[in-house]
C-alpha cells in the first residue's frame, strides 16, 4: 500500500506531527538535525513509514535553503531497507483529472450539521468559500473547503495539521482569523472570520482607488506581513484577490499559508524534473516563478510591490515599466520605495515589510513643496507621525465605506434596470406576434389590395417593435458597473435616449397604426370613407402634435427638461438615475 493511502489513527498523526514540528524547530535554530535521530526514538512500525517520508521531504526543503542539492539516491543509500517508501515519498503525485467542483450546499449541510450554510461566495483552484452561520454562537463565518483530492493523501494530512496549527495562532487585526480547522469525511476545511466587503481586485477594477487611499492601505498590509513573517509564516500568494476591504474600512489579508499547505515540495525539485510553483504568476517574485527553493519572506515583499504599483497606477509592472510618479501625481520619493520592493534580486529588496511601512509613512507625513503633493496627513512637526497613523486609519475606513457604498448603490442601479430588460424581451415577443398577424393578413388575401397593404404595414411595424426592443435590451446589458460612475451615466443616457426614441416610433404611431391592425383582424369597416377620412385627419394631427410636444419637452433647455425625461423614460430608468445621483452626491466616482 502506498503511504498516500495509509489511514492512521488521529493519535498517531498527532505524534508524527509533533516529531516533525520539533525537527523543523531544530532546523530553524541551525542545529541541522538528522533523520536517524528522530527515527531512533519510540516510533511504532505503523508510524515509521509515514514519519520517514515526511522527514525526508522536510530535510530536502531545509537543505535546499542552505544551497545543497540532495538526491533521491542519497536517501536510499542511507535507508536501503526503505527504498520503496523513499521513492513513494518523492514521486510526483497523481495529476488532477478534472477541475475542482465545489460541494453543494446540501452536501455541506450533511458534513457540518452545526452550521447553516448560506451561499457559495467563490471558488477556484485552491478550494471554495461559503458563507455560513454558527447557530450556537450566532455569528457569521466563512467556511473554506479544500479540493477533495487531498483527502486521500496521508502526507497532506500531516502537512495540513502542522501548517493549520500555525495559521490558527496568527492573531492580527489585518489578517483573516482562523477559528477552526479539520477533516470531515476526507474533506479538509477551515472555519474563518467572515469579512463583509470587497476584495482589492474589485476596487482596482472599478478604478476607485485614489493614490491617497493606496498609501493608507499599504502600511496595514506591511503590519500583517511583518507579523506573519516574525511567526515564520510566508504567504506566497499576495494578490488583490487575497486582500479584503471590510465594511468598517479595515484591511485584511486572506489565505495566509494556504499555498504551503497545498504545495507538495517534492513536486518542485530536481528529483522529478518538474517546476510547479504555488502562486499567481503576475504577482510572483522571480525566484518563486522560476521554481527556486530558497523562496522566503522576501517573495511576499516583491508581491506587495506589484500590488502597491497596481494600486497607484491601475497597471501591472510588466517588462520595462515606468515609475509610478510618471503615471499618476504622487510624491516622486515613492518611486524609490515601490521600485525597491520590485528588485529582481531578493537581497536588493527591502528585507522587512516594516521598512516599507516606515518609508511610506515618513514620506506621506513630511512636506516637500518641490515634490508632487500626495500627502494625506497634516500637523505640526512634533505630532506628524501620530497624526499620520490616525489619518491613515481614517482614510482606510473612509475608503472601505465609500467602496462598499458604491457597490451597494450600483447593485441597486443594476436591479432597477432588470425589469426594463424583461419588458424589452416581452416587446420582442409582441413584435413577433405583429409580424405573424401581418403575414396572415396579406398571405391569405393576396387578391384583396387593401389587406395586402395593411398586412405589410403591420409586418413592418412588428419588425420596428423587435428592433427597438433589442436596441434597448443590448444597451442595458452593455453597462459595465465596474467602470467609473461618469461612464456608467453616459451609458445610461444612451439607454434612455434609445428608450425615448422608441416612444415615438412604437408609441405615437398608434394614432394611425390602429387602422391597419383593425383590418388585419378583418374589421374592414374602418376603411369606409366616412370613417377613414376622419380617422386619418385626426390621426395625422394627433401624431404630429404629440411628436412636436414630446420632442419640444425633451430638447428644451429649461430646468424641467431633465425631470420630464426621467418621467417619460419609466420607473426603472428613473430609479437608476436616482441611485447614480446618490453615488455622486457622496463624491464616489
Amino acid at each position: 500500500m502506498s503511504i498516500r493511502q495509509k489511514k492512521l489513527p488521529i493519535a498517531a498523526l498527532e505524534r508524527i506531527d509533533d516529531l516533525c514540528a520539533e525537527f523543523e524547530r531544530q532546523w530553524r535554530t541551525n542545529e541541522a538535525p538528522s533523520i536517524e535521530s528522530v527515527l531512533g526514538g519510540d516510533v511504532s512500525p505503523i508510524e515509521r513509514d509515514v514519519l520517514l517520508a515526511e522527514l525526508i521531504v522536510l530535510d530536502i526543503d531545509y537543505r535546499r535553503r542552505r544551497g545543497e542539492i540532495p538526491t533521491e539516491q542519497e536517501y536510499i543509500n542511507r535507508f536501503p531497507e526503505d527504498a520503496r517508501v523513499i521513492k513513494d515519498a518523492l514521486k510526483e503525485g497523481d495529476k488532477r483529472i478534472a477541475a475542482f467542483e465545489p460541494p453543494t450546499i446540501a452536501r455541506l449541510s450533511e458534513l457540518f450539521p452545526a452550521l447553516q450554510i448560506i451561499e457559495l461566495i467563490g471558488a477556484g483552484g485552491m478550494g471554495a468559500v461559503y458563507k455560513a452561520r454558527q447557530e450556537g454562537l450566532d455569528r457569521v463565518v466563512a467556511l473554506k473547503i479544500l479540493p477533495e483530492e487531498f483527502g486521500h493523501d496521508v502526507k497532506f494530512a500531516l502537512r495540513f495539521t502542522r501548517e493549520a496549527r500555525t495559521l490558527a495562532k496568527l492573531s492580527h487585526p489585518n489578517i483573516v482569523s482562523v477559528f477552526e480547522f479539520g477533516n470531515v469525511d476526507d474533506t479538509y476545511y477551515f472555519l474563518m472570520e467572515f469579512v463583509d466587503g470587497s476584495t482589492l481586485r474589485d476596487v482596482v477594477k472599478a478604478r476607485q482607488l485614489a493614490p491617497e487611499h493606496a498609501l493608507a492601505i499599504v502600511p496595514h498590509l506591511c503590519d500583517a506581513l511583518q507579523y506573519a513573517h516574525d511567526q515564520g509564516v510566508v504567504h506566497r500568494d499576495i494578490k488583490p484577490e487575497n486582500i479584503l476591504i471590510a465594511a468598517d474600512g479595515s484591511v485584511k489579508i486572506a489565505d495566509f499559508g494556504l499555498s504551503r499547505i497545498l504545495e507538495n515540495e517534492s513536486q518542485q525539485d530536481l528529483l522529478t524534473g518538474t517546476h510547479q510553483v504555488m502562486g499567481t504568476p503576475r504577482y510572483m517574485a522571480p525566484e518563486q516563478f522560476e521554481g527556486f527553493h530558497g523562496v522566503d519572506h522576501r517573495a511576499d515583499i516583491y508581491s506587495l510591490g506589484v500590488v502597491f504599483y497596481e494600486m497607484l497606477t491601475g497597471e501591472l509592472p510588466i517588462g520595462r515599466f515606468a515609475p509610478p510618479s510618471e503615471k499618476v501625481e504622487i510624491d516622486v520619493r515613492l518611486d524609490e520605495v515601490v521600485l525597491r520592493t520590485l528588485e529582481k534580486e531578493p537581497k536588493r529588496r527591502y528585507q522587512r515589510a516594516s521598512q516599507i511601512k516606515s518609508d511610506v509613512q515618513s514620506i506621506t507625513s513630511t512636506d516637500n513643496p518641490a515634490l508632487a503633493r500626495t500627502r494625506t496627513f497634516v500637523g505640526d512637526a512634533k505630532s506628524q507621525v501620530n497624526e499620520a497613523t490616525i489619518a491613515s486609519l481614517e482614510q482606510q475606513e473612509l475608503a472601505g465605506r465609500l467602496l462598499l457604498t458604491r457597490r451597494q448603490l450600483l447593485e441597486r442601479v443594476e436591479d432597477s434596470l432588470r425589469p426594463l430588460s424583461r419588458g424589452q424581451l416581452l416587446q420582442v415577443l409582441i413584435g413577433v406576434a405583429f409580424i405573424a398577424l401581418g403575414v396572415q393578413c396579406w398571405a391569405l388575401n393576396t387578391d384583396i389590395p387593401h389587406r395586402v397593404v395593411c398586412g405589410v404595414i403591420v409586418q413592418i411595424y412588428g419588425i420596428l417593435v423587435i428592433s427597438q426592443g433589442l436596441l434597448v435590451f443590448t444597451r442595458n446589458k452593455g453597462i459595465d458597473y465596474a467602470k467609473p460612475v461618469d461612464e456608467i451615466r453616459s451609458k445610461l443616457d444612451s439607454l434612455r435616449s434609445g428608450y425615448l426614441r422608441a416612444g415615438i416610433i412604437i408609441g405615437f404611431v398608434w394614432w394611425l397604426m390602429w387602422i391597419p391592425v383593425a383590418v388585419a383582424f378583418r374589421l374592414d369597416v374602418v376603411l369606409h370613407p366616412n370613417s377613414l377620412v376622419v380617422s386619418l385627419i385626426v390621426g395625422v394631427i394627433g401624431f404630429l402634435l404629440s411628436v412636436w410636444l414630446y420632442w419640444r419637452v425633451l430638447t428644451s433647455k429649461t430646468d424641467s427638461a431633465e425631470t420630464w425625461k426621467r418621467k417619460f423614460s419609466g420607473e426603472s430608468i428613473r430609479t437608476a438615475y436616482l441611485s447614480l445621483d446618490e453615488i455622486e452626491s457622496a463624491q464616489i466616482r
